[in-house]
């Protein structure tokens, strides 16, 4: 009996091979995908305080703010005031928040992908080949 493995064994172990790799390259970017979505998290928590922060703040003080400033100016002019003053606030907030985002592509991977074309071309063209 010949020890050495026939062509199904060799075909078996390369298709098993391939099959592992490809596996493998398709859970890398869905690592880094995650780990791009759980960093943006932070972004969206300073979102969500901006919209809570903008909404207590309108709701809960819009309108003393408006009457003790009527005392002053007519009632139109001191609800520009307060509005303005709500527009800046609301978007100074949403900036931090969107400085904070992180928004790129799952980059190992496509690095990792272009790794592997690189070595598969150069194998393809054999050790003549420069």
């Amino acid at each position: 009996m010949d020890p050495r493995p026939g062509y199904g064994t060799l075909l078996g172990r390369i298709r098993t091979s391939v099959r592992t790799y490809v596996r493998k390259q398709l859970e890398l970017p869905r690592q880094e995908i995650g780990e791009i979505v759980r960093a943006n998290l932070r972004a969206v928590k300073w979102f969500g305080i901006a919209a809570a922060l903008g909404l207590f703040f309108v709701v809960g003080l819009t309108v003393l703010i408006i009457a003790l400033i009527a005392l002053v100016l007519p009632l139109w002019a001191s609800a520009l005031i307060v509005t303005l003053v709500f527009g800046i606030a609301a978007g100074i907030t949403g900036y931090t928040g969107y400085k904070r985002l992180e928004l790129h592509g799952p980059q190992r991977s496509i690095t990792s992908i272009k790794e592997t074309v690189a070595w598969a071309k150069a194998r393809l063209r054999g050790p003549t080949a420069s």
